[in-house]
């Protein structure tokens, strides 16, 4: 998540700050800074939850930032992400719990702190341990701002492999789209792919940097290099997916797109574009009007789709993709397009708060 503006986008009235040991460090030129932390109820990321079983040797630790997945290997622990800072104590006792094999492997999925915010407390922990990110995250990471105990010990481009047979691990890096250095790791024993946030929530994409055409290339480009490699899929937050729910998720992407050039050529306004994906009773679950457990600081599925409908329309007007378009300001009407209702990015009600659901 990214902010220089508080977020006052995602939450009605004002967020309380947590613990210093919660506050990222200021971002890093590139790098999206996470939601300021708070009580679960008004804003703020809800803490960790005790490590959950997923399948065979693999756990999912969830909250605190972007999910964890603790992955036990014959001669060590791999992590993917590491949360926000101040997650670090946290994950290590999780892991201590499961098994009392070291920590020899974090990789991350993207730059953002809320997954790679406690590599630090980690790599103090275990001084041998491995990081390995995309070149791209590392480049977003890096600056005089940056933290440079968050920064990989290696990197890879478009693809690496790690390990071999049972512990094998793929990383593939298809090209930009929630950030420019995304990284799908795959499991290949477990039939298991972590997306990172190009899928999380179960819902649209969050594009703080733009990217609503490169997205749906990149997703369509990870599901035709998985296709009958995958079972199970770890979203980069929220609850585990399936390979359908990917492929579904990868249709939603090229579906928004399409419906929004259709209607940004017409001069109609966006909110058209996502009636016409209402239309479609398999993307039900992509356009969901509820907040999501662990999502309380957010917004809904049909909200984030009315967002990602506003950056296509500003790359189609060639128009800069600011962040607050991104993550929930109405889009202002200009001579290239017509502008959005208000009311469809508007922040979560208390009500609406109130009333989270499970999944």
């Amino acid at each position: 998540m990214k902010a220089k503006v508080v977020l006052a986008v995602l939450l009605a009235g004002s967020m309380a700050l947590a613990a210093a040991a919660q506050q990222p460090p200021p971002p890093a030129p590139g790098a999206a800074p996470a939601p300021p932390a708070g009580p679960r109820r008004g804003g703020g990321l809800p803490p960790p939850e005790p490590a959950e079983h997923v399948t065979g040797n693999i756990y999912k630790i969830f909250g605190g930032g972007g999910n964890t997945l603790v992955v036990v290997q014959k001669d060590g622990v791999v992590l993917v992400d590491t949360k926000m800072p101040g997650n670090g104590p946290y994950i290590v006792e999780q892991v201590k719990k499961i098994t009392d094999k070291p920590v020899k492997l974090i990789i991350n999925t993207h730059s953002h702190p809320d997954h790679v915010g406690s590599n630090d407390y980690l790599r103090e922990q275990y001084p041998n341990v491995r990081i390995v990110m995309n070149e791209g995250a590392k480049q977003e990471l890096s600056g005089p701002r940056g933290n440079p105990k968050l920064l990989p010990t290696e990197t890879f481009t478009d693809h690496m492999t790690i390990g071999s047979g049972a512990d094998r691990i793929e990383l593939y890096h298809t090209g930009r789209g929630h950030t420019n250095g995304d990284t799908f790791v795959y499991f290949p024993s477990a039939r298991l792919l972590c997306m990172g946030d190009v899928m999380a929530w179960n819902m649209a994409p969050f594009l703080p940097a733009g990217g609503a055409e490169a997205i749906a290339e990149e997703t369509a480009a990870i599901v035709k290099l998985m296709k009958g490699k995958v079972d199970l899929v770890e979203e980069g937050h929220g609850h585990m997916n399936t390979w359908a729910g990917l492929v579904r998720l990868a249709k939603f992407d090229r579906a928004l797109v399409d419906a929004a050039k259709k209607h940004y050529d017409a001069g109609d306004p966006p909110g058209m574009a996502v009636d016409d994906l209402k239309k479609n009773p398999d993307f039900a679950p992509l356009l969901d009007t509820h907040i999501k457990k662990g999502l309380e600081y957010g917004n809904t599925p049909l909200a984030r789709a009315n967002m990602n409908v506003n950056v296509a329309y500003l790359e189609f007007a060639g128009e800069p993709v600011g962040f607050g378009v991104a993550n929930g300001a109405p889009l202002k009407a200009t001579a290239k397009h017509r502008g959005s209702d208000p009311k469809d990015t508007a922040p979560p009600t208390p009500e609406m708060l109130a009333n989270e659901v499970a999944k």
